[in-house]
């Protein structure tokens, strides 16, 4: 742990960007990013409804947001 702390500060920026992409790339190979399964069906369908159609979804929590502060 030393040893790479000793790296770590005598590395340019650009070295240490670099060691930081490698780490990132190699947790995203071992699969460390995967989501975790959805436990309530309608959270998951809604979820799905944002990333289909944001600006709808954007619209529809506005508009209840205004219903809901009017009362």
């Amino acid at each position: 742990m030393a040893y790479e702390s000793d790296i770590a500060s005598t590395a340019t920026p650009e070295q240490r960007i670099e060691q930081a992409s490698d780490a990132i790339r190699q947790m995203a190979e071992h699969g460390v990013f995967e989501p975790l399964p959805q436990q309530d069906r309608w959270l998951h369908h809604l979820s799905e409804a944002t990333k289909a159609a944001p600006l709808q979804s954007l619209a529809v929590a506005f508009l209840l947001g205004a219903f809901l502060a009017r009362r």
